[in-house]
């Protein structure tokens, strides 16, 4: 058990990357995935490296740090970009606060990929469970399920152009394609499984229904 590696890892970035990711979404009124959205992203990227720690999968002591930056930086390029390939600015904008933290260089860059690729949702292999880009993308994935989640997609799907007419299949496909990701991945855990296909569900019929 490392909860006490995690603790420590909110104690010394938590703040921090809260007030600088209040900062940047300061000027970018997108409530769906500002500072509170990358909170709870955190908070389910930590569950995960619990679980993780517990089951003897992951060994990385120093994952909780890194895992506490991306989750607070992953979708920080949305203030600059709005589009799905935000991860580049995303990227940018963690770099330049990472850099002054005396983190290694490898760490930095396993960081750096992590928040980029995070909304690369085509899942072409499958992904290491115990990888920080894993850990990342689906305790990303976790925030679009649920009440939270639906308000989620018409935001940001609006915000993008989509109509409200071409939305629900959009959304459907996509919500499906994050579960089948997160089933995939962490198919050890078959009580978390289990929990985040029901909150799938509230988003694929709350959609379906507005299919005319």
């Amino acid at each position: 058990m490392q909860q006490t590696d995690i603790t420590t890892a909110e104690k010394t970035y938590l703040e921090p990357l809260r007030e600088e990711c209040r900062r940047l979404f300061e000027g970018t009124p997108l409530p769906s995935h500002d500072h509170l959205h990358h909170e709870r992203v955190w908070k389910n990227a930590s569950m995960l490296l619990q679980r993780l720690y517990d089951a003897g999968i992951l060994h990385d002591l120093r994952m909780p740090v890194k895992a506490i930056i991306a989750a607070f930086f992953h979708d920080t390029g949305l203030t600059l970009n709005s589009g799905p390939d935000h991860g580049r600015e995303s990227r940018s904008l963690c770099n330049s606060f990472i850099q002054k933290t005396g983190i290694s260089q490898g760490d930095i860059d396993e960081i750096l990929d992590a928040v980029e690729r995070h909304d690369d949702k085509v899942y072409a292999a499958e992904s290491d469970p115990a990888s920080l880009a894993a850990i990342i993308s689906v305790a990303d994935d976790m925030d679009a399920f649920g009440e939270e989640g639906i308000e989620r997609y018409r935001e940001i799907y609006s915000v993008r152009g989509v109509t409200d007419d071409a939305m629900p299949a959009l959304v459907i496909s996509n919500v499906r394609s994050r579960f089948r990701h997160l089933e995939s991945t962490y198919r050890m855990f078959p009580d978390l499984v289990e929990e985040q296909k029901k909150r799938v569900e509230t988003v694929t019929d709350y959609f379906t229904n507005k299919i005319k």
